[in-house]
Parts: structure tokens; C-alpha cells; sequence
């Protein structure tokens, strides 16, 4: 078994918080050559690349035909069709960015589960206690934790970012709610493939709610950053699987798993 770069158990507070970002550091590390695991990020990296590109230039073409041609229009104001595309840009980056993790989840069994199981195998030594369903079965699987995603990102998230812009107590709020947020839909990847059961995740993220918070916030912030944003998700799904097991070890020894069945 190699030695896990969190310690174990799990901390909560600050420390948990401190916890969770070295997970995703970590995760990130083996993403990188020379890390191990680089052969693993380069196709999700690829996708990610795509997806972003894909995602801005549709949200910049629509906010285009939304906003610069209706502001066109009006022939007392042509300097607003200008502000039009600055604004149809500026929006495109927005939504490129909310709608990145949601549709690489569901892309998620093909490129991401595969990053999950090779981190259990460097961490514990072993495979996953339980085969994991054929990949159409898992596609199908992820289409509704996806659906959930999408649907926290634009009615929740986004107005949260908006509120963030105007007020600085929407900063307070939107913060610490978008990186959990974040780390609940990459800690799922790992408590799904170890088949556990909705109720025992609940349970498992309100134990773990700090460091969670600090892999989903790190994660958030990795987003932003053009280039390193491509292995962002790959290395938050790394990190996740770090903290899943580092919870489960104790003293170097697996808790026998008290999983069901799958179930995403």
C-alpha cells in the first residue's frame, strides 16, 4: 500500500479545509508528467479542451444573437451594439465555466472513472472490492447525477456568482456554497464507484464537509486558470478518491465495505 499524502481521519475546521487542498494537489501531481498517472489525463484533458472551447464559442454566438442584434436595432444608441459584444463575450466565459463540470460528468465513465480506480489501486494495493457495471450501464448512470449538476450550476451557482459581483455578503455566501458544491460532484465519482448508497453519502459529506469544501474551492479556482483548468476536473477526481480511502484507513487497514449495489 502506498502511503496516502492526507492523513487520516479526516479533520474538520481549518484543518480539514488545509486537508482537502493538499488532496487535490496531490491529485493534480500525478496528473502532471512524470507523476504516474499522465497517460490517464491526457484524453480527459483533450475532452476538457474541447468541451470549453465548444461550450464559449456557442454561448458567445447566442449571447451574440441575443444581445448585439436586438441592441442594434436601435438606431438612437448604435454604440450599444459594442457593449453588446463585449457583454455577449464576458458571457460566454461565464457559461463556459458553469456548465464545464456538468458536462464532464457525464462523460464522466469513460474518462474520469478510470482516473478514480487507478488512484485506489496506487493507494490501497488492490482493485475496487466490486467490478464495476459494463460502461453503457455507468453512461446511463451518469446522466442523472449530470442533470443535478447542471441544474445546481445554473439555478444556484451562477445567480450566487452574479450576487457575489454586486454585494460583498454575496461573496460570503457564494464562496464556501460553489466549492462544496464542487467537491460533492467530484467526491461522488469515487463514493459511486464503491457503490454507496445516496444515504451513506449524505453521510459521508456531512462528515467530511471541510474538506471537502477545500478540494471543491481549489478545484473552483484551478477552473480559472487557462491551461491548468484542462487537468482541473481529472485532478479533482484524483483527490477525491485520496480522501475517500484516507477516511477509510485506519491504521493502514481497510474498513470492509459496507456497500450495496450500485447506485449513482
Amino acid at each position: 500500500m502506498a502511503e496516502s499524502p492526507v492523513t487520516t481521519p479526516l479533520p474538520s475546521g481549518m484543518k480539514g479545509l488545509t486537508v482537502g487542498v493538499r488532496a487535490f494537489v496531490a491529485g493534480y501531481r500525478l496528473m502532471l508528467p512524470g507523476g504516474g498517472m499522465f497517460r490517464y489525463a491526457v484524453a480527459p484533458g483533450l475532452v476538457a479542451l474541447f468541451i470549453l472551447l465548444s461550450l464559449a464559442v456557442g454561448a458567445f454566438f447566442l449571447a451574440r444573437w441575443l444581445l448585439v442584434d436586438w441592441l442594434t436595432s436601435l438606431d438612437w444608441a448604435p454604440w450599444l451594439s459594442w457593449l453588446g459584444g463585449v457583454l455577449a463575450f464576458v458571457l460566454a466565459l461565464v457559461f463556459s465555466y458553469f456548465l464545464f463540470v456538468p458536462v464532464m460528468r457525464m462523460l464522466g465513465p469513460i474518462f474520469l472513472d478510470p482516473i478514480a480506480e487507478r488512484v485506489h489501486q496506487r493507494v490501497t494495493g488492490q482493485p475496487l472490492p466490486q467490478a464495476p457495471p459494463i460502461v453503457a450501464i455507468r453512461l446511463a448512470g451518469s446522466i442523472v447525477p449530470s442533470l443535478r449538476s447542471l441544474l445546481l450550476s445554473l439555478f444556484v451557482e451562477l445567480p450566487l456568482a452574479i450576487f457575489a459581483m454586486l454585494t460583498f455578503a454575496g461573496v460570503v455566501v457564494s464562496a464556501p456554497v460553489s466549492a462544496f458544491l464542487m467537491g460533492w460532484d467530484l467526491v461522488d465519482t469515487s463514493l459511486s464507484l464503491h457503490n454507496l448508497k445516496w444515504s451513506a453519502k449524505k453521510a459521508w459529506l456531512r462528515r467530511n464537509f471541510w474538506p471537502c469544501i477545500g478540494l471543491g474551492g481549489t478545484a473552483s479556482l484551478v477552473l480559472l486558470v487557462p491551461v491548468l483548468n484542462l487537468l482541473a476536473v481529472p485532478a479533482g477526481v484524483a483527490g477525491a478518491m485520496v480522501l475517500v480511502l484516507a477516511e477509510r484507513d485506519q491504521g493502514g487497514k481497510l474498513e470492509p465495505d459496507p456497500f450495496h449495489g450500485p447506485e449513482r
